[in-house]
């Protein structure tokens, strides 16, 4: 079983940067709740393990985006946009006001978080809007191939 396959944080950190390709088109995104919603699979270059994707974005606040890299039922790492509110309040956590990642932990899954990640990073600079923030994640998650679904996510460098 796959859940056997994450027993400390280095192999969590290979998971997210393990070499990952795509079997199949992902679908087309659709709105669900407010939201502009896309799933699809990736599979492990050399394992052949699934991982799970999801990219969602609000419809009134195209900055507040999440997407995430799951292995089953564990969200290994989530990128966010600036999302502002929570329901205790506006910027309730600094980390809102600002893009970040979550990144989950061999703590966190011994406390039982395995689906909310712990570990924040700031990514200010290193993507502005969904867009990038989605080249952000492909790179930093070893996808391959991602340019034949995403057009949007070629970004030239100031080498170009």
């Amino acid at each position: 079983m796959q859940e056997n396959l994450i027993f400390d944080d280095d192999t969590i950190a290979k998971m997210i940067t393990c070499p990952k390709e795509f079997k199949s088109r992902p679908r087309e995104p659709m709105s669900v709740n407010k939201n502009i919603s896309q799933r699809f699979s990736v599979f492990a270059a050399d394992t052949g393990i699934e991982f799970s994707v999801f990219v969602t974005h609000s419809q009134m606040f195209p900055q507040d985006f999440s997407i995430g890299l799951m292995l089953q039922d564990y969200l290994l790492f989530r990128v966010n946009g600036f999302h502002g509110t929570t329901r205790r309040g506006f910027y309730s956590a600094e980390h809102h006001a600002r893009p970040h990642t979550h990144t989950l932990t061999m703590d966190d899954i011994e406390a039982g978080r395995k689906a909310k990640p712990s570990l924040i990073t700031d990514t200010s600079g290193d993507y502005v809007d969904l867009a990038t923030a989605r080249l952000y994640f492909f790179r930093h998650c070893g996808i391959m191939g991602y340019e034949k679904y995403f057009h949007d996510s070629q970004q030239l460098s100031m080498f170009d």
